[in-house]
């Protein structure tokens, strides 16, 4: 049975997200993104923000949890890199996505 999974961003309970390719110039570029939805503003991409131009520029916050809540476990932070990977050990995503 595969785990459920609850998402958090920035405080604020996600009810979708979704893996997607990145894209450039029209083409996808080999790698994935995290895109979240939230009601009122839509979809969006999140990243670590760690390009950002201003270090006191506030950065995203992102969560997991699974249900039910095991033991000791509750929301843990991750990074997108970190929430992919956790998604693909729970066998939700593949590690290699065939997208051309």
């Amino acid at each position: 049975m595969e785990p459920e999974f609850r998402f958090c961003l920035n405080g604020e309970v996600i009810r979708s997200i979704r893996v997607q390719p990145e894209m450039s110039d029209g083409k996808p570029t080999g790698k994935r993104q995290v895109a979240v939805e939230i009601e009122g503003i839509g979809w969006f991409t999140i990243d670590d923000n760690e390009n950002l131009w201003d270090e006191d520029l506030p950065r995203f916050v992102l969560k997991y949890t699974t249900i039910p809540i095991t033991t000791g476990q509750g929301w843990q932070r991750v990074t997108t890199g970190g929430l992919l990977h956790v998604l693909e050990s729970a066998g939700l995503i593949t590690k290699t996505p065939d997208w051309r």
